[in-house]
Parts: structure tokens; sequence; C-alpha cells
């Protein structure tokens, strides 16, 4: 098995950037060129010979010393740091994205004005046997940026807890039950927390290697702390399709998705068809080859060793800003830890204090006024170890980055999977297997609004109506919103589901005129199509997966029949709810009367 698990309130954090007038906007503390993502829990795999590697933001809520992690692995692995632009070059490729066309042709039916807008969307950490009976055992001890990190084993999950409070890796009640469960498998736990000079603006994510076949997500531990409704994001890279192995996989009806404000309701939609398959599922947002979508993680003008006799700080920065190494909080912590502000300066904002550093305040350039000359003064003053710094950035962000890029150019294939999951469904860990004969998925989603005018022919009138036709052919008719019009289409782009109002958020309603949210449940296997199965069956099919084994095939020709199988009850099929506002919702009423639609299994934030 292989995952992340956190023990902690999720957010994720960010450095503010506030530039000052007096000098140029553009350095590694301005603008940085990366969506923050505060809804999900964000990870990499990347599938080798016999091998694992997972990418994973590290996301935390709570005061700096309070911060522990940990993580459940079967094998002892090797850890690195990794690069938040890793998560940001796979969002702008991958994230989903809802183009809603308008259809124009009769002049004389139209939508009113432009008038929408475009959504973007310390401890003593070298003793063993700490635990009382049943010792705990110290494999690995290192310190990884701003991480002291440890992996240690024992025999039961109170051992591990005890050990891990005892040396300031502080876990919550109830976290030696839900440990026991993989101390009994003889797992080996990584802890991380933060170095006692670092504080939760320090974190950034790490990439974790070790020997296992099949990626897996260990979202039991995670419970004891998870807000309801926590989105998870998967990239998988491998030789072809990922799939969830020991959930099922849903395919979302667009006719439900709110396409005026280009997919404001996401998150619900997903949520809500989750819950139709048992609570157990993931969507697949985006699968294709990677010959298809090139993605930029590493540049090859990349030196950080040309740095190293740049000896003025002024100028390292400068330098290091003209090969646009990555503007991340991960350069932003190598630069904290390297030029530190002196303490007269302490009052300053990050970016009014290095973006002074970094400006030549030349002719050419903004001129320094006093503070910003003090500023400049006191750093020239302060020991500056040009070498060590060009090394930490080849070592810590160059290097991660281009094996990034490699490990991505040698694999045949990427895929996207999302799920939304609360604290009461955290009860298997999923797994993933790959399926090299199922289709590709795009994440551009398109439909066409055709106005709809009453009155006499010929007579120009403004559209109240309209009828949305989506890719599969099926149409449903809606009122159009008074703020939608025919400017252009609406998207949802990489972060867009980060923002303050419902309709960037993705917790929008659902369009109850379209059916059900889940178009399809099914069970996919190692080979062949997806196996289709009647909703009322969701639960035994997510309870005959809890005995899914990657390389084996779950369900044989007669639990199939089963699954597939529809109730009389049921028979104006729940397949077909999606087609048409007039046959959907008696459709759906009709399941709910026959007790047959599945009751929601997670507290709702919407």
């Amino acid at each position: 098995m292989f995952g992340f698990s956190r023990l902690t309130t999720a957010l994720a954090l960010s450095l503010a950037c506030l530039p000052s007038a007096a000098f140029a906007c553009g350095g590694f503390f301005c603008n940085l060129q990366q969506p923050v993502d505060q809804a999900a829990e964000r990870i990499l795999y990347i599938a080798g010979k016999n091998q694992i590697t997972a990418h994973i933001q590290i996301k935390y809520d709570g005061p700096s010393q309070a911060f522990s992690w940990v993580l459940p692995l079967q094998k002892l692995p090797s850890i690195v740091l990794s690069s938040d632009s890793v998560f940001t070059a796979l969002d702008q490729v991958t994230a989903p994205r809802f183009t809603l066309n308008i259809d124009n042709s009769d002049p004389n039916c139209q939508i009113d004005s432009c008038k929408y807008a475009m959504a973007n969307g310390e401890g003593d950490t070298g003793t063993s046997g700490q635990g009382g009976p049943g010792s705990v055992q110290v494999l690995l001890q290192e310190a990884i940026g701003p991480y002291d990190a440890v992996v240690i084993q024992g025999d039961t999950g109170s051992n591990v807890v005890q050990w891990l409070n005892k040396n300031s890796y502080g876990q919550p009640p109830g976290a030696a039950k839900l440990l026991d469960l993989y101390a009994q498998q003889k797992f080996v736990f990584l802890a991380l927390k933060l170095q006692p000079n670092k504080s939760s603006k320090d974190l950034l994510p790490v990439a974790v290697t070790l020997a296992e076949p099949s990626p897996c997500l260990p979202l039991r531990l995670t419970a004891i702390a998870a807000k309801a409704d926590m989105p998870v994001v998967a990239w998988v890279l491998g030789d072809s399709r990922a799939i969830p192995k020991n959930f099922l996989h849903v395919e979302l009806n667009e006719a439900t998705i709110d396409w005026f404000s280009g997919g404001g309701n996401y998150q619900t939609v997903v949520s809500k068809a989750v819950d139709l398959a048992s609570g157990h599922a993931f969507t697949t947002e985006f699968a294709g080859p990677t010959a298809k979508l090139p993605i930029q993680f590493a540049e090859s003008t990349w030196d950080a060793t040309k740095l190293a006799g740049d000896t003025d700080p002024s100028k390292f920065l400068a330098d290091a800003f003209a090969q646009n190494l990555p503007r991340t909080r991960q350069m932003q912590f190598l630069i904290q830890t390297y030029i530190p502000k002196p303490d007269a300066f302490k009052d300053k904002t990050d970016a009014e204090f290095y973006n002074c550093v970094q400006s030549t305040c030349g002719p050419s350039s903004y001129a320094c006024d006093a503070t910003c000359a003090a500023i400049k003064a006191a750093v020239a003053q302060q020991p500056f170890d040009s070498k060590a710094f060009s090394a930490a950035i080849q070592a810590g962000i160059i290097d991660p980055l281009f094996l990034v890029q490699k490990a991505y150019d040698s694999s045949s294939y990427l895929t996207r999977l999302y799920t939304l999951v609360s604290p009461e469904e955290m009860t298997k860990d999923p797994t993933f297997a790959f399926n090299p004969d199922l289709p590709t998925v795009s994440n551009n989603h398109v439909a066409t609004l055709k106005p709809v005018c009453g009155g006499s022919s010929g007579a120009k009138t403004v559209a109240t109506q309209g009828t949305i036709t989506y890719a599969d052919g099926s149409k449903v008719s809606l009122s159009i919103p008074s703020d939608f019009s025919s400017c252009g289409g609406l998207y949802v782009g990489p972060g867009g589901f980060g923002a303050a109002s419902d309709a960037t958020t993705g917790k929008g309603a659902v369009v109850s005129a379209g059916g059900l949210p889940a178009k399809r449940v099914q069970v996919m296997e190692e080979s062949g199509k997806p196996i289709d199965i009647d909703l009322s069956h969701a639960d035994q099919a997510d309870a005959l997966l809890n005995n899914a084994q990657v390389g084996k095939t779950t369900l044989d020709a007669a639990a199939i029949a089963r699954l597939q199988a529809t109730p009389a009850a049921a028979n104006t099929g729940f397949c077909q709810a999606n087609r048409s506002s007039t046959q959907s919702l008696p459709g759906l009423l009709l399941l709910a009367a026959a007790g047959l639609l599945i009751v929601r299994r997670r507290q709702s934030q919407v």
C-alpha cells in the first residue's frame, strides 16, 4: 500500500504578496505564478518498475508547534523535497472546464447583453523502545528542508503513538486505534514535524519513493480530523489509464451541471454522485496519452551552479530570476533561509524586504529610498553563502523537477481521479490499478444553448428560456439566468473552485431538471470495458470491492448479473433519468418512493 494521511485539518497556505510602490514588482515574493487550491488533497503517483513515487502536497491549519504529519508505508521509503510547481503544472492542463456555446442562428431570439463574468475560475528522536512492551524501532532519521523526519516501526498503535507524542510528533486522541490497523500489518510510519525555527508558512511538498507495484491512499487514518466532503485529487502516471480498484467509479451526468456559471456546482454534483455510489467512488476527470499533452515541469536553461559565484545577494536573486526559476513557496523558503531578515526589519513584509534586496537601484531601474538603501546595506553586512544557496536550489528544486520531467516524458499515460470523502466514509484505503482497454477522457466539456422565444414569428425577443444540448445528444430545457448573455462561453479553469462565491467554489446546487448526478455507476477491472451496475446495488458492489486485489479479477459472471439486475419498482431506469427533464424527475421520484435512492452518507457543506 502507498498513500498519505494527515492528522490535522487541511488548509492551503501561501505567502502574501503585496508589492511596494517603491520598486519593481516581479521578484520571488511577488505575483506567484500558481493558483492556490484551498479545498483539495493533491498527490501525484509515478508508477515505475516495481516502484511507486508519490509527490504529496502537505496542508495544515493550526499552530506551527502542533504540526505533525504521519504516512503509513509497507516498506522503508526514501524521502526528498518536491515542488509546488508540480501540482500547478498538472492543474493547468487537467482541471475540468465547462464551456457553453450559444446558438444564435435565430436573429429574432437572442440573449440580453454582455453581463456575465468569467469564472476562473524536540524530543529524544534517536531512541528506540520508548513504547513499553513491544518496542518502537527508529529506522531512519534526517532533516529534510523545513522538516525533521523520522521513520519508525512499532508492534502496536499505542506504542507508536506514545513514541510520537514523547518526541513532539503530537497525535490526537483516537490515533492509536487507527494506527494499530497498520502496525498489526508490520507497516512503518514516516512522521514529519517542523523544525523549531520554522513556521507553518514553511510547509513544502515531499516526494516519497518505495518498492511497491501499485498506488494506495490510506484514508482510514485521515478520518481522525478530516472535514465533511474532503476533496481528493490523485494524478497517476503509468503505461495506461488508472482505475480505482476497490472503489466504484462514477460518470457524471452533465445535465446536472450548472453550465451558466461554468460548472459552479461541480463539487456538489460530484459529491451527490459519489453518495449514490455508496460513498466510495472516484470520477475520472482526465485520462490520455502524455505524448498528446506536453507539460513543462523544468526548463533546460536552469542551472543553479551558475549562481555560486554571485557573492552579492542582490545579484544572486537577479540572476536567479533571469533564469525563470519557479516562483514557489519552496524558493521563498530558501531565500528566507540564506538571506534572513535582520532584526531591524522584522516589521517589513516579505514583499517589501526581498523585492528591495533584489532591486538594482541603478539609473535604469527604480531609485532606492532611504529604507530600501538601509535594507540593502544591512543585508550586505550579513554572511552570505552563495555556494550553499545555489546547491540547495539545484538539489531541492531543479533536480526534483527534472526528475518529474523525465518521469513524465517516459510515461505513456496520465490519469486524474477525483472524489469527495467524509470521515464516516473513510473505512477503507483506495487502491489504484491500470486498464489499457479504457478510452481517453477529456477535461474539456462543451454544451450548446439555444435560446427559445415565444410570441409572434419575426418579432425580436429577448429569451428567458433555452434548451441545452449535451455531448451525448440529450437535451434539457431551462430558464436562462438574467445575468447571462451570448457574449461567449464560460469555463472553470485551474484553481477555479477556490474563490469565495458559490459560482466558483463548485458548491452551487445541482440542476434538478437534469435528473440524477450520476450518469453511470461502474465497477472497473484491469481489462475490458467498465461494468455498469444498477443503482440499487451500489452497496453490494462496494462490499464486493472490499476484497479486490491488484492483478486479480474481482467480479465473476454471476456477481455481475446480480449487480446489473434492475428491480421491478425501478424499471423506469436510473440510466434514463438524465435524458430529459420530462423523464428524469418522475424517474427520480419513483426511485425515492421505492426506497432505492441511497440516503446521503455524509454531512454536506452545501
